[in-house]
């Protein structure tokens, strides 16, 4: 009697239709295997596209942003349109598209000093005249910016 219903099993299961393969996840390809995967970013920031100055307003009236090929940074916060806040320092490109500047308030006296502070770009998009991104003081919350690279003006 097992082995009527073993081979009753077996005929069913030979007659049954096949199953359709599972549909690989999005951005996979058959045979392969996400599990476990980050997925890598669209792009990997290069250093060399951050240097210029750079608009947050897009207007290059005023820029918020200055990167030099050396490594050195400044920051000018406007959000206090009466009072222009400048802050000088260093920058560098970390991992995950991210530009982290180290950067001291410029004094009346155009030195910097006080303690660093800590800034953040993540940039999101690969950069040309556009630098788009989150940027913020570490530690706190950042804001969207979606920057524009201003001409290098002749300073003789």
């Amino acid at each position: 009697m097992r082995l009527f219903a073993a081979a009753m099993m077996f005929a069913l299961v030979a007659c049954s239709p096949p199953s359709a393969p599972a549909e690989p996840p999005q951005g996979a390809t058959a045979g392969s295997s996400n599990a476990g995967r980050v997925e890598a970013p669209a792009f990997t920031l290069a250093s060399e596209t951050m240097v210029g100055q750079w608009s947050f307003d897009r207007s290059c009236g005023l820029y918020d942003l200055v990167f030099s090929a050396d490594g050195a940074a400044n920051y000018y916060d406007y959000v206090d349109e009466s009072h222009v806040v400048s802050y000088a320092g260093r920058w560098v490109a970390a991992d995950h598209n991210r530009v982290v500047m180290t950067l001291r308030r410029v004094g009346a006296d155009g030195a910097p000093s006080g303690d660093a502070l800590t800034y953040n770009f993540d940039v999101s998009d690969p950069v040309t005249d556009d630098l788009v991104g989150r940027f913020g003081q570490a530690e706190s919350d950042m804001r969207n910016i979606t920057a524009k690279r201003c001409p290098e003006e002749d300073r003789e």
